[in-house]
């Protein structure tokens, strides 16, 4: 038997090298910023894993980033994150970030402020063509207000979800799409996206391989809506603590989120292919800078909370509060027999309460709860059927001092009975205008779904007719209908 793992792996190595010698590189030019093996990885902003795993496989990673680069492009420049000046991504196709820049001051820091602290790393005129790797991507588009928000530190091994069409999986390399059987994580069977999903095996395509190496820290995931926008894309999901429809692979303008952590030693032959084809493909979005701002979250998230507060939903919330709980008990309990783990840390500070159901229902106009009361099954009913009626409450203040709106149910779309995100809401405002048919009324929601501010019917009218073709509707740019400026 280990005669057979010697000869396979002696049969990867080589079958990896003959690969690179018949490879024929591109003449992308490509700027590599990468992570200083001498310095600490203040920027990593873990969350989960542990720095001493993560130091450890990081010490070779930029060097190895850099070769492998190598393999595929012409020229590849190393600079290392606190050496890195924006103008040097102007000479080149194609920046990529595995580590961060200093802040705009020059300074260095191992921590990250919160919101509404965060440093803008690059200028608002930056739009390099630029790929950005797991948690790095999460930190330098904090402040930025993308699409690329990291919502979860909790990405693994896999992709599912997947658009196979898309040209990171085919161009220039055609990526071996060959999927294995794993289970989907517990956790996504909180969110209404995984209600109707398999509990058995399904197909998942391996990515990299670092599930077995202990502490090794996970990539990011970004909140669902991509492609609520011309500007943006969905390409695959991957196992994560929140919802199926997170954004593992994503593109919003010149910024391409590559989630998976892992460095081209733990990568799949697909996860390398995958990584060179997506260079490839943000290289044609230089100069594409993203237009729509992160400003709320997709409608989903209103459902995703009424459906923990239904009967199905609540039973993985109080499993998978549970199954915190006792690993938060399991971390003190080795702390108090002196064996605490680098991870314990983070599961002693978790919040481990139990679920409170009327929590997800915080949001629901207080006559529909005087309606249904306990009847936990309803509100997502409810909520169901007027989907297409949500939209946002007045600007709020959340964690850290962020600005942020809920979703709320919007009583005026609920009397006209159209949806805002179908284009006959706005047919049927400038209509009622020229009619004076509830003037206030379809002034106030012309103003409220969309970005203009005209006073008369005969100005929306023409503002409509010019651009009704270029139209679309952005929930997380704030559930506005905007002007397509490509």
């Amino acid at each position: 038997m280990r005669q057979l793992i010697v000869a396979f792996c002696l049969f990867t190595i080589f079958n990896s090298q003959v690969q690179a010698q018949n490879t024929k590189k591109s003449d992308i030019k490509i700027l590599y910023v990468g992570q200083n093996p001498e310095k600490g990885d203040g920027y990593s902003f873990l969350g989960a894993g542990s720095n001493d795993a993560w130091n450890t496989v990081r010490q070779e990673r930029a060097k190895v980033f850099y070769e492998f680069f190598l393999e595929y492009f012409e020229e590849v420049k190393l600079v290392y994150g606190e050496n890195y000046k924006e103008h040097m991504s102007d000479k080149y196709d194609v920046t990529v970030f595995d580590a961060l820049p200093p802040r705009p001051d020059g300074s260095e820091s191992n921590y990250m402020p919160p919101y509404p602290n965060a440093p803008k790393f690059i200028s608002d005129d930056y739009d390099a063509a630029t790929v950005l790797i797991a948690g790095v991507g999460g930190a330098l588009m904090k402040s930025r207000n993308n699409k690329i928000d990291w919502a979860c530190n909790c990405l693994y091994d896999y992709a599912y979800n997947i658009i196979e069409e898309h040209p990171v999986f085919n161009t220039p390399y055609k990526v071996d799409m060959t999927k294995e059987p794993r289970k989907h994580k517990s956790s996504v069977f909180m969110y209404y996206s995984g209600r109707n999903l398999p509990k058995g095996e399904v197909p998942m395509l391996r990515i990299q391989n670092v599930d077995q190496f202990e502490h090794y820290p996970p990539g990011i995931v970004s909140s669902p809506g991509f492609e609520d926008s011309p500007d943006g894309e969905f390409i695959c999901g991957g196992p994560n603590s929140k919802s199926f429809n997170a954004v593992a692979l994503g593109r919003q303008g010149n910024f391409f989120q590559w989630g998976f952590r892992a460095d081209p030693r733990h990568l799949t032959q697909t996860g390398k292919l995958a990584l060179i084809n997506a260079i490839h493909y943000i290289k044609d979005f230089k100069g594409q800078k993203p237009f729509v701002k992160r400003k709320s979250y997709h409608r989903l998230m209103a459902l995703d909370q009424v459906y923990k507060a239904s009967d199905i939903g609540y039973e993985y919330a109080v499993k998978n509060a549970l199954r915190i709980h006792e690993a938060k008990n399991e971390a003190k309990a080795r702390k108090l027999a002196g064996k605490e783990t680098p991870s314990d840390k983070a599961y002693i500070n978790l919040d481990s309460q139990f679920p409170d159901r009327t929590a997800y229902i915080k949001n629901v106009p207080p006559e529909i709860v005087e309606k249904y009361v306990s009847d936990w099954n309803a509100y997502l009913k409810y909520y169901e059927d007027n989907i297409g009626y949500l939209g946002l409450s007045e600007v709020k203040e959340g964690f850290y001092g962020r600005k942020h709106y809920d979703i709320v149910l919007d009583k005026d779309l609920q009397k006209l009975g159209v949806a805002n995100n179908d284009i006959k809401l706005l047919e049927t405002c400038v209509k009622m205008l020229e009619r004076a048919e509830q003037a206030a009324l379809a002034q106030k929601l012309l103003e409220r779904y969309t970005t203009q501010k005209f006073t008369t019917a005969k100005q929306w009218e023409k503002w409509l007719k010019k651009n009704k073709g270029n139209l679309f509707f952005t929930e997380r740019g704030g559930y506005k209908w905007m002007v397509n400026p490509y």
